[in-house]
């Protein structure tokens, strides 16, 4: 919580301040959400119970469904459906915490309806831009192996770029041909690794030592200084070794997320095991996906269909 959020706290009937301090402590403790999610949840319940005790409530047993619906109709203009979404679930969270408490009798915040929210189709490599965007680190230095390896296995096992961080040597099984990882919410998967990425982490093995004169933490990836890589430093390389491949795309980390569902999904892989294997607790987040691979169907359709005409757009599915 920044130091301005405090403050506000500060200010609020002791009681509501009580409460939502209860409500973070439910949410790391009970619900074991993320350091993150927990955060943006405390800082919308915040946000709501602001709203309540200007309203003239001192605690959270005086606020009824009405006073929800009515800040939630009040962030609503202005507000991407996204954003509306996760205020929406932070509040539905603190309900079901306010009445297993038995501050409130039932769940007010099943009043509110949630909104529709329309997820832009991501963007992906092929395979010809995979292939050069893993060749790019190629200077023969400790760093390159390094980044070959992390393009590797991002690409290779769907990691979202804090596990790929994150990783540990011991999180690596080459035997079982598997990794361990660590996502959200401290949820534990087991993800398959191939023959590329066990390649490229057992040649950047080798050089390792290199990186880590001074010290060798248990993260498999590390700087020259042997310090855990950070998102920002991957970003900042993947841009790099983009550019290098002539990529004109916008590429991202999460690009290779994104590359490696669709690229199995393209090839015939059970929507289910990628879901698994991405970590989404929400089989609607990996539906994604099939947007894509139908796209690639229509295209086909419109554009080899002897008695189909050559202009017809795909349609919005």
């Amino acid at each position: 919580m920044t130091p301005r959020q405090k403050d506000v706290e500060r200010k609020l009937p002791p009681r509501i301040a009580e409460q939502l301090a209860d409500f973070k402590i439910y949410l790391q403790m009970e619900l074991g959400r993320g350091k993150n999610t927990v955060y943006s949840y405390a800082t919308d319940a915040l946000q709501f119970a602001v709203f309540a005790a200007e309203h003239g409530a001192k605690s959270f047993a005086e606020i009824d469904g009405g006073t929800i619906v009515e800040w939630i109709g009040e962030i609503h203009n202005g507000t991407k459906s996204t954003t509306q979404s996760r205020k929406l679930s932070a509040m539905k969270s603190l309900a079901t915490h306010l009445v297993d408490e038995g501050v409130w009798d039932k769940n007010y915040s099943d009043l509110v309806a949630r909104p529709k929210i329309r997820r832009n189709v991501p963007e992906v490599l092929d395979a010809a831009e995979i292939d050069d965007l893993i060749a790019a680190p190629q200077n023969g230095t400790p760093e390159a192996a390094r980044d070959r390896a992390m393009l590797e296995l991002m690409y290779g096992s769907g990691l979202r770029v804090s596990e790929l961080c994150n990783l540990k040597e011991s999180d690596i099984d080459a035997k079982m041909r598997i990794i361990r990882v660590c996502g959200k919410g401290e949820k534990t998967r087991l993800v398959p690794i191939g023959d590329y990425a066990l390649d490229a982490i057992d040649a950047y093995r080798k050089v390792r030592k290199e990186l880590a004169k001074k010290s060798s933490p248990a993260e498999l990836f590390i700087t020259r200084r042997g310090k855990k890589i950070s998102r920002k430093t991957f970003w900042y390389n993947i841009k790099k070794y983009a550019a290098a491949a002539n990529i004109e795309k916008n590429v991202k980390p999460h690009i290779l997320r994104h590359s490696f569902a669709t690229h199995l999904l393209r090839n015939g892989a059970n929507l289910m095991a990628i879901r698994e294997m991405l970590g989404h607790s929400d089989l609607g987040t990996t539906q994604i996906y099939t947007r894509l691979v139908n796209d690639d169907i229509y295209r086909e359709y419109n554009a080899k269909h002897p008695r189909n005409k050559m202009d017809v757009e795909t349609p919005d599915i």
